[in-house]
């Protein structure tokens, strides 16, 4: 269980977890030097052939000399094999950060320690999971007895997850070099790989105003004029007419006002669309990650406002991901983004088309209250028909917003000079393209709904924005 979102960066940067073992042998092979130098003695075989036609009188003396190499190489191989083909006393361990953030650089550390009698030279290469990608590996070591080193080398996460590594591989050298021991040394271990929740950890530690303003976004001030009573206090200068309590006044014999607050309850539900659109990549990121970050970062800042979040079945099928989509209890708090973090990041998007409908009357039966209900997708005027009837059903009961990610790659295909009569054809396919996205958006906001429209790494701000500005303006 992870204890806080400033945790999981401090984990992320300098928390390590470590397994240490004896190694296994696995397997014994030749070496380069040993393949070099049988391929150097047929090679001067084949001089030989040669010297029997131009120089027959020196022929027999190679050969002889040939054949005596030969054994001498052979000998040299055989006792070289039984003098090292068993390693002892090699011990390794593997530091891994306490948990890893979607395309955030680590450090992995791995430490080899040489128990036994003789020294060893080692390649050390380490069973990284295919979702990683790991940099400055293999590594070549030497270790005299009783000797201690390591190793570290940098790894990027592609994918989040549960992140599964195998045992540290290393490949021992004979006294002589002709032949390498593979042995394992450590344990298999695993580690999760989360959005990226650093935002979410520098955020942690500031105000509300302070982290609007880390984002980028402005806050309007609106004194006194939230929907939740706060307090009585003395009249000042500026106050509304209608904040005055007279009765109050009357008793007191001065002004006295009502404050007010924003409501502090509100709950916030989530559908993050997980249908193949959503596997779209601008970027080293795919939209749903995009969308993932963004969900997370603009449900901390509303939970430290005060409201409540979850995501509930999401708009399309899981199919193609790993799990189903998540569905969670509405969280309070700021522990509760931990929650959503252990809940969603090893949720992937699919390759089924996204069920609006369904999402949406799976909503109404199991969120009764009214909430504000962010739906998080890729839009496409196809979707015109289901997307607009599903939307007219959730807001009979709830406040909604549709969230659609603006793909940046037809942006740049308008962008581009229009040379010949093929870009000609892509342009105009764009163009209209974003024609019927921008109708389709257009009817959404004739029904009501709110609507942001954004490029993929500026979603998290705009949802923020928009979060904001329902708060600001106490429709929420």
């Amino acid at each position: 269980m992870i204890e806080d979102a400033a945790a999981l960066s401090r984990a992320a940067a300098s928390e390590s977890i470590g397994v240490e073992a004896a190694g296994r042998t696995s397997g014994i092979g030749p070496s380069r030097r040993l393949v070099a130098l049988l391929g150097y003695w047929c090679l001067a075989a084949l001089l030989i052939s040669a010297a029997r036609i131009w120089q027959p009188q020196a022929a027999a003396a190679l050969e002889n000399i040939w054949w005596g190499a030969g054994a001498l190489l052979l000998g040299a191989a055989l006792l070289d094999l039984l003098t090292g083909r068993r390693v002892r006393g090699l011990d390794g361990a593997r530091q891994l950060p306490g948990n890893l953030a979607l395309g955030v650089r680590n450090r992995v550390r791995l430490t080899l320690h040489n128990a036994g009698p003789r020294a060893l030279v080692l390649n050390v290469c380490d069973r990284v999971p295919a979702q990683l990608s790991a940099e400055q590996l293999p590594r070549r070591a030497q270790l005299h007895p009783g000797q201690r080193v390591e190793l570290d080398y940098p790894l990027v996460p592609h994918r989040r997850g549960q992140a599964d590594f195998g045992g540290i591989e290393v490949l021992a050298d004979s006294p002589w070099g002709l032949w390498q021991t593979r042995v394992l040394v450590g344990e298999p271990q695993s580690v999760k790989v989360y959005p990226n929740f650093l935002g979410i950890s520098s955020l942690q530690a500031l105000s509300t105003e302070q982290s609007l303003r880390f984002l980028g976004l402005h806050q309007q001030q609106r004194r006194g004029e939230g929907m939740d009573f706060r307090q009585l206090r003395e009249y000042r200068e500026g106050d509304s007419q209608r904040q005055v309590d007279w009765r109050a006044s009357a008793r007191l014999r001065k002004l006295i006002s009502r404050e007010y607050q924003d409501e502090r309850d509100q709950e916030i539900v989530y559908m993050l669309d997980c249908g193949r659109r959503m596997r779209a990549k601008d970027g080293e990121q795919s939209h749903f990650d995009h969308a993932l970050n963004a969900l997370l970062l603009s449900a901390y800042v509303a939970i430290k406002q005060g409201g409540g979040g979850a995501p509930p079945p999401s708009p399309a099928d899981a199919g193609g991901g790993r799990r189903p989509p998540a569905r969670l209890p509405p969280v309070k708090g700021e522990g509760g983004i931990n929650l959503l973090l252990n809940s969603v990041y090893d949720l992937h998007s699919g390759t089924a088309n996204a069920d609006y409908s369904g999402a949406a009357q799976q909503l109404l039966a199991s969120h009764p209250r009214r909430a504000l209900v962010i739906l998080v997708t890729n839009l496409r005027d196809e979707d015109s028909d289901e997307l607009l009837a599903a939307v007219q059903l959730l807001s009979r009961r709830h406040l909604v917003m549709v969230a659609s990610l603006r793909e940046a790659a037809v942006d740049e295909l308008l962008q581009r000079p229009v040379e010949t009569f093929g870009d000609a054809i892509e342009t105009a396919a764009a163009r209209d393209f974003l024609q019927r996205r921008a109708r389709l958006l257009q009817q959404l906001r004739a029904r009501n709904v709110l609507v942001v429209d954004s490029a993929p790494d500026k979603l998290h701000m705009a949802l923020v924005e928009s979060y904001w500005q329902l708060k600001r303006s106490g429709k929420i």
